[in-house]
């Protein structure tokens, strides 16, 4: 994808890692917010993950190029890449937790399986769990407390304090402890779209997916229907519509390019398949979406 047009940041608005040693980042979020008149402009992460948890004020979040209103308390997990952006109100409370990805095997190195469940962002909503809420405050107040302070051990308790962040984190979304055949059918799908994305340009039989796996055709439907409720082929093509989308709304590409740099030979046939599963033109999203992109 050309992308020029998205912000690659370390942090909003900066194109260094920050200057302190700490292998993480934590800030609130009105220090970063409030330099930008409380808008933080779509930008993405190449090897950054995001944990923002906000206990109160409005936030509106886009991910990708679909923009949402979220009632706080509520914390929000954006994965490395996704290209994402926040309007926040004067009056937000809460704090901003990046964590270079490489990390995250370590964090989680008796615990394998979960890593998968942080391949793609999302938020949680908290209001009215009081026992999660009261947890995860306590999680982040250890945490601001002790990064910035200088105690004995500060490194390790960082670490195990963000690590139950973490496990929280995929606990909410299901995931199950242990290995079994759960975790191996995860583990395929990961692999299954790291696969997508290197290859969904080039139109490849679901045949391809399925040998470079070591599993069939039918195999490998069965665990996306049993996993995501879908297909194989709709996720490749769930894949390409959101380069289409990010590319539609970031990039200066004309729409026949568009088409082109997706593999559709045929315009007309790029916006057949963008309308079915869009419901506009690609034009039409265009005018919606575009963005004039962030300094």
């Amino acid at each position: 994808m050309d992308d020029s047009r998205i912000p690659n940041y370390k942090l909003f608005g900066e194109k260094e890692l920050w200057a302190s040693p700490e292998l993480v980042h934590i800030e609130t979020i009105a220090e970063r917010s409030s330099r930008y008149e409380w808008e933080i402009r779509p930008h993405r992460h190449d090897n950054l993950m995001q944990v923002l948890f906000l206990q109160q004020g409005s936030v509106r979040m886009t991910v990708e190029t679909r923009t949402q209103d979220l009632p706080t308390p509520c914390i929000v997990l954006v994965a490395p890449r996704e290209v994402h952006g926040f309007a926040f109100s004067p009056d937000v409370v809460g704090q901003i937790l990046t964590i270079p990805h490489y990390l995250m095997s370590e964090l989680l190195s008796l615990s394998p399986g979960l890593a998968g469940e942080f391949k793609q962002g999302r938020h949680h909503l908290l209001a009215g769990d009081e026992a999660a809420l009261q947890l995860l405050g306590l999680h982040f107040r250890r945490l601001d407390e002790e990064y910035a302070g200088n105690g004995a051990g500060r490194a390790s308790l960082l670490m195990a304090i963000l690590t139950q962040i973490l496990v929280w984190l995929a606990r909410a979304r299901g995931a199950a402890d242990g290995v079994g055949e759960r975790d191996r059918f995860r583990q395929l799908m990961d692999r299954f779209h790291e696969l997508v994305d290197r290859h969904f340009r080039e139109w490849l039989p679901i045949d391809f997916y399925a040998r470079q796996l070591g599993v069939s055709s039918v195999q490998l439907n069965n665990i996306c229907r049993r996993l995501v409720g879908h297909g194989a082929q709709r996720l490749v093509h769930d894949r390409l519509l959101l380069e289409a989308r990010r590319l539609l709304a970031y990039s200066d590409l004309d729409i026949t390019s568009v088409g082109y740099s997706l593999g559709f030979r045929d315009p007309a046939y790029f916006s057949r398949f963008f309308v079915r599963r869009e419901g506009m033109s690609p034009s039409t999203f265009r005018q919606l979406h575009q963005r004039t992109p962030a300094s």
